[in-house]
Order: structure tokens, then C-alpha cells, then sequence
């Protein structure tokens, strides 16, 4: 089960498609980091996010409620949800 903040279940579906989340712990908890307009972007984002704070991160489909891209800084590149 994930865990979103309650801002991040209230926005509006509007904006930018993509929500960017930190893993904060092994429970699958969530912290919301950024919102990105495509998925290119969303992982040019992300590898710069993990030069300064490395750790998982995923892409959150506002469309779709769900996952749609993880990245692990000991993984080479996005891993498949």
C-alpha cells in the first residue's frame, strides 16, 4: 500500500501530469519532491536529485494513479513497476 501526502490526493488533475516522490522509508512511504510535464523530464529531474540526495525515487501518473517509473541510485537506470 502506498502512502501519499493529503496535498498530493487533493491535486488538481489539471497541471503537470507527473508527480516526483522520494522512498522515506521500507514501510513505502512517500515524500512528494516535484511535478514534471513528460517522463523525459521527469528523469533528467531525478538523476540530478540523486547527485544531491540519493535514494529511490518514482513517477507518480496523476492520470493514471499509479507508478509509472522507479529510480534506485544503485541501479543503472528506471526499473519497471
Amino acid at each position: 500500500m502506498l502512502s501519499f501526502p493529503g496535498s498530493l490526493q487533493k491535486r488538481c488533475h489539471h497541471g503537470p501530469p507527473f508527480d516526483i516522490l522520494k522512498k522515506i522509508d521500507v514501510v513505502v512511504n512517500f515524500k512528494w519532491v516535484d511535478v514534471v510535464r513528460d517522463l523525459q523530464t521527469a528523469e533528467t529531474r531525478i538523476h540530478e536529485l540523486q547527485a544531491r540526495s540519493p535514494g529511490e525515487y518514482v513517477v507518480f501518473s496523476q492520470r493514471t494513479q499509479q507508478i509509472v517509473a522507479r529510480f534506485n541510485s544503485l541501479m543503472a537506470g528506471p526499473g519497471e513497476t
